[in-house]
């Protein structure tokens, strides 16, 4: 299919360089222009040439020499960038006649349907660009150690053996199924009881794998690194499993897989849940669906080629009754959860050390909201944003305030110049703090602290000024105000800070290791993750767990709830998954599935490699004379593309370049009948569709129910046992490879 290139998607490339250093871009961009299949080489040989002139370090005895360094980074910054978005498909288009501005030069992103006639394409694509994540890492020389040490035998039980000795044999595994293909469907589930045991087990580091001897955690890890994606710790919780097989020596691995911390934000998802103002309309509407039907056109309008037409008609799905009844119920919900969560929140936000430090400032200020209390809020704020921005210039200190990305306005906070001097807040990382108060008064928590009770306040007030008795009127009328629809956002967002860290996780890793992967082994670990004895791990390791985040806002310590009621995950990419489709788990008190609810919005880093990422975090550091995101957790989501929009802004670069038009497709996992009241926080004792009576009994149902469902068809199947038996785990999967020299993924076979 033809690309097609849309001029409202395109970006200009005229970034924010001396006149120099703009030509030379636009002479680079000429030879692209003329020699389209080198563009990547051509950029590699510019980057080189201008790195070859770069000073190991900045050369700040000079100004003179130290503009031109710094002219130097921000130009690799940009050549970086469009190093990384030409090589994933962006089209360069150079045309004085028709762009204004220099270089007349601008970037269309790859047409995202240009593989719509054929998945496979896409899928290689989409691949090719993480494999360049993924093979960085590998760059690391603790990571190449880490691997060659795992590599290495050493005697366990009176063998030598290593992390490879957990990888099934291909030839061994498909004799023992091989044998079962002329049996009948219900004997060939019979015999798989006796040639694949699956069991689940906690990749718990500091734990010896009694098989082998090697921590548990280091063998998750390793096999983390056959993954198509890079492997990226990430903060919050997090809590990793592996699949063995019990029928085969050394418990071979057959999938591993990760739980941690769901991401903040994701719009389907929220809505999905009901924490979106958007949720809350549609709730209120009546249930309805549209169907085409197919009728015979009157008979003055049939012709003989023209006999019926089509026509859209709207199906109710509740009566006029049971559509009242649920919305009442709906609001009845919904009100208590909003008023709760705004008093709640505001009862774990610390204001003590606020009332200490001004002599107008008293409880009773918060309790009525008043003026000052504000006031003296939106003054902090502005105290701490002041000393966490690492004390900018003031607007009144230079000519020119547009020219600066870093300066500061105390009159935005209603401070004067003379309220700067001598602050006391400490811009120290709460991370290197061991007490929660001393942590809450840090610059970033301050901030914070001030911030979030400003809004807290002003929105309890609507609340407590508007008491309609009716629970559905309150909800419509607030929908319909302006001050009504921010307090439902405020307290619909609380909601969501509440849950989103603590009763629900994200699936970050799922899936099969060859050569279980032939006999659907990524949906054996899929529903694994849905079963109580994933559930009790969760609930033994958090049980008494600190939030971070929680504790230092309220400058104690705050223990959350350690339920786990709901899992969400995306796929790798816009189309189904094979893995998590179909995936359906009979459990005890009904059925567990995995629900495709939407996709993601197609934002993200996985366009920009580290090169990049790291000469733009270098040019915003120059250019604001400090580290914006600094990378602190509790500073906000998402750091590494605030990060990565900072620098392409800072150098006049269109931020949207990090939208990298293909959308996730993202996946809802129920665990609880009740999921949505737990994580609306109405519930603290939810109602799972397990029984927990005998979680291991209840756990061997998954792995049966696999068994029949998937397995038993597959083996009947002579060119996936083939595949079985082609597999080699020294030449397909052995990571020693990649160590020494470029070679492929478990996804690539």
């Amino acid at each position: 299919m033809a690309q097609v290139y849309d001029d409202s998607t395109a970006h200009l490339l005229q970034p924010d360089l001396t006149e120099e250093y703009l030509k030379d871009l636009d002479r680079l961009c000429d030879r692209i222009c003329k020699s389209p299949n080198d563009r990547e080489t051509v950029i590699e040989a510019k980057i080189s040439d201008i790195e070859g002139d770069l000073p190991s370090e900045p050369p700040k005895h000079s100004q003179e020499r130290m503009e031109e360094y710094q002219e130097q980074v921000k130009y690799l910054a940009v050549l970086e960038a469009l190093h990384d978005l030409v090589e994933i498909g962006y089209h360069i288009e150079k045309n004085p006649d028709k762009i204004e501005g220099f270089p007349p030069v601008r970037l269309y992103p790859p047409d995202p349907e240009r593989h719509s006639d054929d998945p496979q394409a896409y899928k290689d694509h989409e691949r090719k660009i993480l494999q360049k994540e993924r093979r960085t890492q590998f760059e690391d020389e603790s990571v190449r150690k880490f691997i060659r040490e795992m590599e290495t035998p050493d005697r366990q039980n009176g063998k030598r053996v290593d992390v490879t000795d957990l990888i099934a044999d291909g030839d061994d595994l498909y004799n023992d199924l091989q044998r079962l293909q002329g049996l009948e469907r219900e004997q060939i589930v019979d015999e798989l009881d006796n040639e694949i045991q699956p069991y689940i087990q906690h990749a718990e580091r500091g734990l010896e794998d009694e098989y082998t001897g090697i921590d548990l955690h280091d063998i998750w890890r390793y096999f983390r690194y056959t993954w198509l994606t890079p492997y990226n710790q990430v903060p919050g919780r997090n809590i990793n499993f592996l699949v063995r097989d019990a029928a085969r020596e050394h418990h071979p691995v057959i999938g591993i897989a990760s739980l941690a911390s769901s991401m903040m934000n994701l719009r389907e998802r929220d809505k999905y849940i009901g924490w979106r103002i958007d949720a809350v309309e549609e709730e209120l509407e009546r249930k309805s669906r549209t169907l085409e039907v197919e009728e015979q056109l009157p008979k003055e309008e049939r012709t003989p080629e023209k006999q019926t037409r089509t026509r859209e008609i709207t199906e109710q799905l509740e009566t006029e009754e049971e559509w009242q009844e649920r919305v009442e119920e709906y609001c009845s919900m919904l009100r208590s959860a909003v008023e709760t969560a705004i008093a709640e929140s505001i009862e774990q936000v610390r204001y003590d050390d606020f009332i200490a430090r001004f002599d107008d400032l008293s409880e009773e200020d918060f309790e009525k909201a008043s003026g000052t209390a504000f006031k003296r809020l939106k003054q902090l704020e502005g105290l701490a944003t002041y000393v966490f921005k690492e004390k900018p210039p003031l607007v009144s200190e230079v000519d020119n305030p547009d020219d600066y990305e870093n300066i500061f306005d105390p009159s935005e906070f209603e401070l004067t110049e003379d309220d700067l001097d001598d602050v006391d807040i400490k811009d120290a990382d709460p991370d290197s703090l061991d007490d929660w108060e001393e942590k809450s008064e840090t610059a970033l928590f301050v901030k914070k602290r001030a911030h979030t009770l400003q809004k807290l306040l002003r929105d309890r007030e609507y609340f407590l000024e508007n008491e309609i008795e009716n629970d559905k009127e309150f909800i419509e009328a607030a929908i319909e105000s302006e001050r009504g629809n921010r307090a439902l956002r405020t307290a619909l967002k609380e909601t969501k800070k509440r849950r989103v860290g603590a009763g629900m996780m994200n699936i970050q890793v799922c899936g099969a290791i060859p050569p279980y992967n032939h006999i659907l082994g990524g949906k054996l670990v899929a529903m694994a993750l849905t079963g109580p004895e994933v559930i009790n791990k969760y609930r033994e390791k958090y049980k008494g767990y600190k939030s971070k985040i929680a504790s230092a806002m309220k400058g104690e310590p705050v223990i959350k709830n350690n339920e786990l009621v709901f899992l969400d995950t995306t796929g790798l990419f816009k189309v189904g998954s094979a893995q998590y489709d179909r995936v359906r788990v009979p459990a005890s008190n009904g059925q567990i599935e995995y629900e495709e609810v939407g996709k993601t919005d197609g934002y993200g880093s996985v366009q920009f490699g580290p090169n990049a990422r790291r000469r733009l975090g270098q040019v915003t550091e120059m250019l604001e004379n400090r580290k914006a995101v600094k990378g602190r957790f509790g500073e906000g989501v998402a750091p590494k593309m605030r990060k990565i929009r900072r620098g392409l802004e800072n150098l006049k670069l269109d931020g949207e370049l990090l939208k990298h038009e293909s959308p996730r497709v993202i996946y809802a996992v129920p665990l609880a009948s009740d999921f949505r009241e737990f994580l609306f926080g109405l519930r603290e004792d939810p109602d799972y569709l397990w029984d927990f009576d005998d979680p291991a009994a209840e756990q061997q149902k998954i792995y049966d129910h696999w068994k029949n469902r998937w397995v038993s068809k597959r083996v009947q199947k002579g060119w996936v046992l083939d595949d079985i038996r082609s597999f080699d785990k020294d030449e397909d999967l052995r990571l020693g490879h990649e160590v020494d020299f470029p070679n492929h993924s478990i996804f690539d076979f």
